[in-house]
């Protein structure tokens, strides 16, 4: 009988006994507490770190490296998804309860950002055959207590509401109390301010993300402004500090393109609407009254080092649901949870 530990391969000679009821009888590794052929916690808890982190062929390079004996890539990969797939259940059970039960006192400030990034796909099959690759939006979320340095990030391919659900259990463990007040940023989209105001309500209120809008004013100065593209992009970033949009908005209409422009060359007129839609959700001199951001960064950072990190390394297509559970295991990792994992 044989078995793996962080030392190596550990080969023991055992007999094999037969009873009046069983042909087959090995009592040796029940007594020791192991399955012939497999791993211990331990190694199973390294090959899991590594597995997260890296490929499964450079996990198992980084096994012999670290600790001195060869395992197969294979086995890197069966303990990672394994171990994976728990921490999505944990996380499941988390999320499946209310996150309205609320503290009377809280964080004075809750920093909530939303955002979706894409993660190729592939549909299961032989790894040699030709199969069709798609691109799928996994959601992640993010929260903040103001002036906090711990943040905890939520996951999930499902819908918004599962988004939004995620959302709110991460606002609350970040320090959302009944006396709080949420900040909640994103890029604008529809959904994820829907589920802001959903989730939240009255504590909460959205700002779109500076960057976003100044992506926009970006391209229609370069559009209409020439030469003083730069200037003029930066008198419209100041009045929207101020608190001025009326003023941005009159400034994008002098220079609207003529009806009948095709979409994606009229970037004044997306502007324009793009403004004109989310007038409530621009009080930037609010934001910076209160030394709370008007960027996503956050979100932006989670996304790099959450999920980027791993599900999107070059060439990279995953199974659905082995995605699935890489990023909850991630999000675990993340969120200073790695050890209940394995206690």
């Amino acid at each position: 009988m044989k078995w793996w530990c962080v030392f190596g391969v550990v080969q023991v000679r055992d007999r094999i006994w037969r009873s009046a009821t069983k042909s087959y009888v090995r009592p040796l590794p029940q007594r020791l507490g192991v399955n012939a052929r497999g791993h211990s916690r331990r190694l199973e808890r390294v090959l899991t770190d590594f597995g997260c982190e890296h490929s499964f062929v450079k996990a198992a390079a980084s096994v012999q490296e670290h600790y001195g004996f060869e395992i197969g890539a294979s086995a890197v990969r069966r303990a990672t998804l394994e171990h994976a797939q728990r921490a999505q259940e944990k996380l499941e059970e988390v999320y499946a309860q209310s996150f309205r039960i609320l503290p009377k006192v809280g964080a004075k400030h809750v920093i909530a950002q939303t955002d979706g990034t894409m993660i190729c796909t592939v549909e299961a099959g032989k790894q040699k055959s030709k199969r069709l690759r798609e691109w799928k939006e996994m959601k992640l979320v993010a929260a903040q207590a103001k002036d906090s340095a711990t943040t905890l990030y939520g996951v999930t391919f499902g819908n918004v509401e599962g988004a939004g659900r995620r959302l709110g259990h991460c606002a609350r463990e970040a320090g959302w109390g009944l006396n709080s007040q949420i900040h909640a940023l994103g890029d604008g989209a529809e959904w994820i301010r829907l589920q802001s105001r959903e989730v939240f309500g009255k504590q909460g209120s959205f700002l779109c993300d500076f960057y976003h809008v100044s992506e926009y004013l970006a391209a229609a100065a370069e559009s209409s402004q020439g030469p003083k593209a730069a200037r003029w992009r930066r008198t419209q970033q100041q009045r929207l500090k101020r608190g001025a949009t009326e003023k941005v908005i009159q400034a994008l209409e002098n220079y609207l393109e003529p009806d009948g422009t095709p979409e994606e060359e009229a970037p004044v007129r997306n502007a324009h609407r793009y403004l004109t839609n989310r007038r409530d959700c621009l009080d930037y001199p609010r934001a910076i009254e209160l030394g709370l951001p008007i960027g996503s960064g956050m979100i932006e950072s989670g996304h790099r080092h959450v999920l980027h990190a791993r599900l999107k390394k070059a060439g990279t297509a995953w199974l659905q649901d082995h995605a699935d559970q890489i990023a909850h295991l991630r999000v675990l990792r993340a969120n200073g949870q790695w050890e209940s994992l394995w206690n």
